[in-house]
């Protein structure tokens, strides 16, 4: 890496670590980005450059988070679960305690926000490229138990994969909607829809 490209991502570093401070610190109705660049010790045209907007900015420090996300679910998901239930759950319950501890729920309600209203296209393709790769996981925890015959065989891991990200995402915009539910009752709700869904997905005999 040359001299200008490790300039670059220490001003990118030193912004997403100015703004992670801001938003745990302030609120996200008080960040702005000046507030980010007077912290980061660069100039307001460097933040916008680099994340074009305050959505950029929170896009990246999601990017961050999932980065750190897709290590620990290599580390405690890929081999663990015995059935489908099982790793849907214990999917679920490594991305809510990752969320815990990496970022705000309030900051999370402003990123689906962001994602959902459209306002920055850039926001909402990096967003679903993002949520893409986690549910890529789930797939290859799936073609994982058809091989072993935990699975019936001929399901469609792909599209199997997709249906239960989605549905564990339902459950974990449940969970960071409001500061008062908490993961226990979430996560009750997310293992009353799979008795109701996954009842024929029985392993082979």
């Amino acid at each position: 890496m040359s001299l200008r490209e490790r300039q670059k991502e220490d001003r990118r570093a030193r912004i997403i670590a100015a703004a992670k401070r801001l938003f745990l610190e302030t609120g996200l109705e008080k960040i702005t980005m000046e507030a980010i660049a007077e912290i980061a010790g660069v100039s307001t045209v460097t933040v916008h450059n680099y994340y074009g907007t305050k959505s950029g900015v929170l896009l990246a420090l999601v990017a961050e988070s999932d980065r750190e996300l897709l290590v620990t679910l290599d580390q405690r998901l890929r081999g663990k679960a015995s059935d489908l239930p099982g790793l849907v759950l214990r999917f679920f319950e490594i991305i809510c305690k990752h969320t815990q501890t990496h970022l705000d729920k309030a900051i999370w309600r402003q990123v689906i926000s962001a994602s959902i209203h459209g306002a920055e296209p850039r926001f909402a393709k990096l967003y679903g490229d993002l949520d893409r790769r986690l549910a890529t996981v789930l797939v290859s925890e799936i073609e994982r138990l058809i091989k072993e015959e935990r699975i019936t065989s001929g399901t469609h891991a792909a599209h199997l994969g997709r249906a239960l990200f989605n549905l564990q995402n339902a459950r974990f915009i449940e969970f960071v909607a409001s500061d008062t539910d908490g993961y226990d009752r979430c996560r009750q709700n997310l293992h009353s829809d799979l008795q109701a869904l996954l009842s024929g997905f029985a392993p082979n005999t």
